[in-house]
């Protein structure tokens, strides 16, 4: 996956940041830190990998489950 950047922003990032006001942090691509959600899957796909599942029905009935179970705490 490429990483999608403007040149209108580039432009003015690098503009602010050479005159002293900006300082532009790099990140890896597919940072979690920057797409939350990816935690959120995961979650999702070892509470569900703990358990046996029988059938779709039984799949979302888990899921529906497992998320009611998501606190937003780390870990």
């Amino acid at each position: 996956m490429t990483q999608h950047t403007s040149r209108l922003c580039k432009g003015y990032l690098t503009k602010k940041e050479s005159g002293g006001v900006l300082h532009q942090m790099t990140w890896p691509l597919q940072s979690p830190d920057l797409n939350p959600i990816v935690m959120v899957w995961d979650a999702l796909d070892h509470k569900v990998k703990e358990k046996q599942v029988t059938s779709a029905q039984h799949m979302w009935e888990l899921l529906q489950g497992c998320w009611k179970c998501i606190t937003g705490e780390a870990g």
